[in-house]
């Protein structure tokens, strides 16, 4: 079986996400997603006792909201980062880029472009390059600092949220329990 994409729908695809849904976006769409079903999930689970539902509750809301706003915010502090550290001179000629280089010996992050690369390139497609190259590297290193900010940020605020919101869902349940016994008692 094949999915068939029209033209429409793929422009919007390219056009729209492919350019400007990156990675700190892509993690807060994920995390609004997660948000909006998995807690549902474990509400519902009529398999387990009030206070199993209302500790999986508050951890997964804990998990999802701690990941979600530290995730968004290291790959938004890398990216800025990324960008803070790789920018350049450029000199155009009539139509095409003639030279680039480093601004300062600070810019470590810029790759070394050779002349071939870019002596047939206008600035604009050189900066659509450039863009996606520093969201790139920016990607990278939040991913290698978040295998840190997991243990230091992450499970720590998701500890703090699930104890704060653990009595509430609790009581929560614990209503809502008592209103279908009542409405299967007057049945």
């Amino acid at each position: 079986m094949s999915i068939i994409i029209n033209r429409k729908a793929e422009n919007f695809i390219s056009e729209f996400v492919g350019k400007r849904i990156n990675s700190p976006e892509q993690r807060l769409l994920q995390g609004l997603t997660a948000l909006g079903m998995q807690p549902f999930i474990d509400y519902n689970n009529k398999s387990a006792d009030p206070d199993t539902r209302a500790v999986s509750v508050a951890r997964t809301i804990g998990k999802i909201i701690a990941g979600t706003v530290v995730g968004v915010s290291i790959r938004y502090a890398s990216i800025f980062l990324a960008k803070a550290f790789s920018r350049y001179t450029l000199t155009e000629g009539e139509k095409f880029i003639t030279s680039l280089k480093r601004k300062s010996k600070k810019d470590i992050l810029l790759p070394n472009f050779k002349p071939e690369f870019y002596k047939n390139m206008t600035k604009e497609e050189f900066e659509t390059k450039y863009d996606n190259t520093i969201k790139t590297i920016g990607t990278l290193i939040a991913t290698v600092s978040m295998i840190f900010t997991n243990f230091l940020i992450d499970a720590p605020l998701t500890k703090i949220i699930t104890k704060r919101l653990t009595n509430r869902i609790k009581k929560r349940i614990e209503k809502k329990q008592s209103k279908e016994v009542n409405n299967n008692a007057q049945t």
